[in-house]
């Protein structure tokens, strides 16, 4: 396992990322989270861990909700644990996203508009994932709906703390 390991895990962004574009190199590391589910009422905590990947060109994470340590004493019926692969587009400057667990891929591109980075879902627009709100130790992450008039509904979100 550590020649897939040793191929896929990088240290250093690439030289192809400009520093200025490089949205996600912020979140490399563990994180832990709350979940708070807005739809169905409830919060969850959960981990997620992003490192870079593809000598450098790529972020992966591992979104795990509930986390490993509360998994059995919290189990949840449609909890996830699954991956992102974001990867950067020179020629667009964005980055393109798959997001995939048990039963679905979703395929996003992201940009940063402002202090946030907008995911948006390529196969309909009105559904965007949000990182606001970045810090060395914190970040703030949604999952939204845009509205017809224009509002955005949060279906769920969570707030991140970085594991020492």
């Amino acid at each position: 396992m550590s020649g897939f390991t040793n191929a896929l895990i990088s240290n250093n962004r690439n030289e192809d990322i400009p520093a200025e574009d490089d949205l996600f190199g912020m979140l490399i590391g563990e994180w832990d989270f709350e979940w708070v589910d807005n739809n169905q009422k409830r919060k969850v905590q959960g981990e997620w861990i992003f490192s870079r990947v593809l000598e450098g060109r790529a972020i992966q994470d591992v979104f795990i909700c509930p986390s490993r340590f509360t998994r059995e004493a919290n189990p949840q019926p449609d909890g996830e644990y699954g991956t992102t692969l974001r990867i950067y587009n020179p020629r667009t400057t964005r980055w393109d996203v798959s997001y995939g667990c048990t039963g679905y891929i979703t395929r996003l591109e992201a940009r940063r508009e402002g202090e946030k980075i907008v995911l948006t879902n390529i196969n309909n627009q009105n559904e965007k994932w949000v990182f606001s709100e970045i810090t060395d130790i914190s970040f703030h992450w949604q999952n939204v709906h845009v509205e017809k008039d224009g509002i955005w509904h949060i279906n769920a979100e969570l707030y991140a703390t970085r594991i020492k």
